[in-house]
């Protein structure tokens, strides 16, 4: 492909992004792993300098280096990465597996899976079937990501997220009472055991996710106060002479607060409708080179840490 999208499927509707080849819901893990092109491992191949002879006087002999690897595909030898020793890589057959015991023990549906950056990251992402109405009507349903790089930008994580059903805005589920995101170093063993147990994987965590979305959506906010969360959120100087990147974003966040956001009419000026003003704007609006840098960014990049920031002031807010 031409995106940041290496390869991709989904299950059910078409994703907010628009990429990826169509499975059925009930698919198994192998058909998942092949439709989603992860059909593939991961190895480590120790870093060599390959000697050199220049005529018959000179050589430089072939080099060893112990304690360096290149991170490589198997089937098409791609490198990915430089890493130590220690780095022991998940393979993408893991990625899938993790959600093996969670689809037959608690009903959960893998809805999309694939690798981005020519399969430096890849990812799973299975709807939980948790679901809530804010305040009775904006339908949000809630989400269990699992995801590795093999280019070192980030460890392999697992963390809950959830989509506003009217526009696909994706919003991670940060709470400081609950582990909502569990990371995996790459120099320690994978364990999906141990993942689920930190996870917990229970009713409660979502119960208080929906409690602060309905919390939030009480906070009337003025224009004011809505353009201060941002300003702090995007870390923009108070000096409005001081020159900064991020002010570009703020206007276009505003107007979508302002009422031009999908879904406006229901939550109006509100906590909530701030962050579905934000969550909008960097999933859906903010320029990008194409959809599968949109997907990277909103789930692993600036998009992501701007929109968590964003709730946590909000909720801040409603005590």
């Amino acid at each position: 492909m031409s995106h940041l999208v290496e390869t991709m499927a989904y299950a059910n509707a078409v994703p907010w992004h628009g990429l990826g080849n169509n499975v059925q819901e009930d698919s198994s893990i192998e058909e998942w792993q092949q439709q989603a092109g992860l059909d593939w491992s991961v190895s480590k191949r120790q870093v060599m300098f390959r000697g050199v002879e220049f005529g018959e006087t000179m050589t430089i002999p072939t080099r060893r280096f112990k304690d360096k690897f290149v991170l490589a595909r198997d089937t098409d030898n791609s490198p990915f990465s430089v890493v130590s020793d220690r780095y022991k890589p998940v393979q993408p057959k893991e990625i899938l597996e993790f959600f093996r015991d969670l689809i037959a023990t608690h009903g959960m549906t893998i809805e999309t899976a694939g690798s981005l950056k020519d399969g430096k990251r890849i990812w799973a992402l299975a709807k939980t079937g948790d679901a809530h109405k804010v305040l009775g009507s904006d339908l949000v349903n809630s989400y269990l990501l699992i995801a590795t790089s093999y280019d070192l930008t980030f460890s392999t994580l697992a963390q809950f997220t959830s989509v506003r059903v009217v526009c696909n805005n994706t919003l991670q589920q940060s709470l400081n009472d609950y582990i909502s995101r569990v990371s995996i170093p790459h120099f320690k063993d994978f364990n999906a055991d141990q993942v689920h147990e930190s996870l917990g994987l229970g009713r409660a965590q979502w119960g208080a996710f929906s409690q602060a979305l309905d919390a939030i959506a009480k906070i009337k906010l003025s224009v004011g106060d809505a353009g201060l969360i941002i300003a702090n959120a995007l870390k923009i100087p108070q000096d409005i002479e001081a020159p900064s990147p991020n002010r570009q974003h703020v206007m276009p966040i505003m107007r979508l607060f302002n009422g031009d956001a999908i879904g406006s009419d229901v939550v109006g000026q509100t906590g909530w409708g701030l962050v579905n003003a934000v969550t909008e704007y960097v999933d859906h609006r903010k320029r990008a080179r194409n959809q599968g840098n949109r997907l990277d960014n909103a789930w692993f990049g600036e998009a992501a840490n701007l929109k968590d920031t964003v709730f946590k002031s909000v909720l801040e807010m409603a005590g």
